[in-house]
């Protein structure tokens, strides 16, 4: 007869050898999804529009991902003096959703590029139109690129001419709650040769 110490003894191996990889498997699987994507975005950054002080520059976009991360614009400080700046995401102008702030210091002298502004996560409704909207005080010097042309066809701005979209990319997280079945049927289907031991074992 067997000593069910030594079956005990066992089993709790086979337990520790599913469930350690079966949590190391969890964990790769979360650093294999793109947890940030970018779900809104114009890309034309072809000319700068020098941004008004005390008052609300935005631009559309129409929300269809999950949660805000990250907003990028086309964007530069042009005076080492200016104001700190303001990034908001509203839905009615004059309601912050979320917002973030950073000094003139934060951005490369005279440079217009990609610049991330990193808000505080937010959910929004998918589907709906939201405003991005930058602000900040007179003495200051915010150049804020896009395009003519309408290249942001589901969204106005805030740029005199009707057909301007500012440049603009919004970072979402899209990731899926996990299914702890599915993942665990996929560690099976990975570790097909622990079968024929839970077979032997089960045959004790």
């Amino acid at each position: 007869m067997i000593n069910r110490k030594i079956v005990l003894l066992v089993c709790m191996l086979l337990i520790s050898a599913i469930t350690i990889p079966l949590a190391n498997a969890f964990d790769y699987e979360k650093q294999t999804l793109i947890p940030q994507v970018t779900d809104q975005e114009q890309p034309n950054a072809g000319e700068i529009h020098w941004l008004l002080p005390s008052t609300d520059n935005w631009q559309q976009f129409v929300n269809q991902g999950n949660m805000i991360e990250v907003v990028q614009l086309h964007f530069g400080c042009y005076y080492s003096g200016s104001a700190d700046v303001t990034l908001s995401i509203e839905e009615t102008i004059g309601t912050s959703l979320t917002q973030v702030t950073y000094p003139a210091s934060a951005f490369p002298p005279n440079v217009q590029d990609w610049f991330k502004f990193d808000v505080p996560d937010v959910k929004l409704e998918r589907g709906k139109t939201y405003h991005i909207v930058i602000r900040f005080d007179p003495g200051s010097e915010y150049g804020w690129s896009g395009e003519h042309g309408d290249p942001y066809n589901i969204g106005g701005s805030s740029h005199p001419d009707a057909d301007w979209d500012y440049a603009f990319r919004t970072i979402v997280d899209k990731s899926k709650p996990y299914n702890i079945n599915q993942l665990f049927l996929k560690f099976l289907e990975n570790h097909s040769h622990m079968f024929p031991i839970l077979r032997h074992i089960i045959g004790l």
